[in-house]
C-alpha cells in the first residue's frame, strides 16, 4: 500500500513540516498530521456529494465511538484542487487489520465490541435519521487497541432519511459482503441495515470468519441470499446468551427482526439515557 503523492509533496501542500502515510482507499490517501488524520480525496472521478455526506453526517453527531470532523477544506496537490478532510487521530489501527493478525477478542471484549458499535449506531441514528451503509471491519478504529472502544469512521455513504437520495434504486450501496439482503437486491437501505452490517462485522472479529460467506468465491446474489436465509455460522460457546442473542437478531434475514441499536443495548443491559 503506497501513496499516491510522496511525503514532502503532501506536507508542503499542507504547510506543515511532517506527516506520516496511514494508508490508501479506492479514492484517496491518508495521512497523519500531529494528532489529526488528513484524508486528502485524490482521485478526481470521485463523486463530490460524496464528500458532502461525510460532511454533513459528522456534522450531525457527536460521540465517542464515530470519529470527530476537525474541519473540511481543500488543498492544491498534483496540480490540483483536491478535498481534504480533517480528523481526530484514532490511534490503535483498525478492526480489519486486528483480525487479519490473528487476534480474536474474549467473550468480554466482543461484547464491549458489540456494544461500542450499537452505540456508534445509535447516535448515528439519532442525528437525524443518518445512516452510515457502509459498516464493516475496515471502517471500525479500535481506540489505543482496545476491542471495546470500536470507533465508526468514513462517512462517504452516509446518508439522512430527510435528505434527497442521490441513487438510483434498484442498485447496490455499499460493502458486498456486509449488505443486509434488503441491499443486496437493490431496495433502500434503511436503519436495520446497518445493524446487519455491525452484527457481521462483530461475527467475523469473534471467530475469523464471515459468517455466511466463508470459504466461496464469487456468490451470485440468488446464491448470497440463500445464505442469509439459512443463517449464520454458529458463534463459540464461550459467547454469553444475551450476547448470543442480540448478534442472532441483528443477522436476521427480515429487517423486522433485528430491532434499533438501542432495543439491542438494553438485551445487553447496557445503561440507556
Amino acid at each position: 500500500m503506497t501513496p499516491r503523492y510522496p511525503a514532502a509533496q503532501v506536507s508542503s501542500a499542507l504547510g506543515v513540516s511532517d506527516v506520516a502515510f496511514l494508508g490508501a482507499g479506492a479514492f484517496g490517501d491518508t495521512w497523519r498530521v500531529a494528532d489529526h488524520a488528513v484524508k486528502i480525496i485524490c482521485d478526481g472521478t470521485y463523486p463530490p456529494e460524496r464528500v458532502a455526506r461525510e460532511i454533513s453526517g459528522l456534522s450531525r453527531v457527536d460521540d465517542p465511538h464515530i470519529v470527530k470532523l476537525i474541519r473540511a477544506g481543500t488543498i492544491i496537490l498534483g496540480g490540483d484542487e483536491r478535498p481534504a478532510l480533517t480528523f481526530e487521530y484514532v490511534p490503535g489501527g483498525d478492526l480489519q487489520a486486528r483480525v487479519a493478525l490473528g487476534a480474536r477478542p474474549s467473550s468480554v471484549e466482543a461484547e464491549g465490541l458489540l456494544r461500542g458499535l450499537l452505540k456508534g449506531i445509535r447516535a448515528l441514528h439519532n442525528a437525524d435519521g443518518t445512516l452510515h451503509r457502509d459498516i464493516k471491519p475496515g471502517n471500525v478504529a479500535l481506540r489505543n487497541g482496545k476491542w471495546d472502544e470500536p470507533v465508526i469512521l468514513d462517512l462517504g455513504l452516509a446518508k439522512s432519511l430527510s435528505e434527497a437520495t442521490f441513487t438510483r434504486y434498484p442498485g447496490r450501496i455499499g460493502t458486498d459482503p456486509f449488505m443486509a439482503p434488503e441491499q443486496l437486491i437493490g431496495n433502500r437501505a434503511r436503519k436495520a441495515a446497518d445493524l446487519f452490517a455491525a452484527g457481521v462485522t462483530v461475527r467475523l472479529a469473534i471467530s475469523g470468519r464471515h459468517p455466511f460467506y466463508e470459504g466461496t468465491q464469487n456468490l451470485t446474489i440468488d446464491e448470497a441470499i440463500k445464505r442469509i436465509e439459512s443463517g449464520p455460522e454458529p458463534l463459540n460457546e464461550d459467547i454469553s446468551d444475551p450476547v448470543r442473542n442480540v448478534l442472532d437478531r441483528l443477522v436476521s434475514f427480515n429487517e423486522s427482526d433485528r430491532g434499533s441499536a438501542r432495543s439491542n443495548l438494553r438485551r445487553l443491559g447496557a445503561d440507556i439515557d
